[in-house]
């Protein structure tokens, strides 16, 4: 597992060209940061994330922002609720995709991801978000 500080130094190494960003505030809104340095591995570097609402075809989910975290190895699907003492996280490898598709409408995005167990959708995405991960998204896929 890595530590807190590895998460906030690759997720600022990430923001580097977007300064207008409170990595302080960013934490704060975005719970799920918390938990990363639990969740990724030693040998995981971030490489992007993306935060919208996800919907599952095989299971019921939070109905909760959700936090994507693309790696180099895989993605982490992340729900941390306040309200609640624990959180939801669904790891979805790189090898188990069959298809991932995107689509951006006039104010938000959407990405779905087709495994081989399930399909997620993550909607609602806002259009900075949607444009800061897409590039990292086809990068890796």
């Amino acid at each position: 597992m890595l530590s807190n500080e590895t998460i906030v130094s690759q997720i600022k190494a990430l923001l580097s060209n977007h300064p207008h960003i409170n990595l302080d505030i960013l934490f704060l809104y975005v719970p799920e940061f918390q938990i990363l340095h639990d969740l990724i591995e030693d040998d995981e570097i971030i490489q992007g994330y993306c935060i919208g609402l996800l919907e599952g075809s095989k299971e019921k989910l939070s109905p909760a922002k959700w936090l994507v975290v693309l790696t180099n190895k895989r993605f982490h699907f992340v729900q941390n609720s306040i309200l609640r003492t624990s959180f939801q996280h669904i790891p979805l490898e790189f090898s188990n995709i069959k298809k991932v598709t995107t689509k951006l409408g006039w104010f938000f995005g959407q990405i779905q991801f087709i495994s081989k167990d399930q399909t997620l959708k993550l909607l609602q995405i806002g259009k900075k978000d949607y444009s800061f991960f897409l590039p990292c998204l086809k990068k890796y896929l």
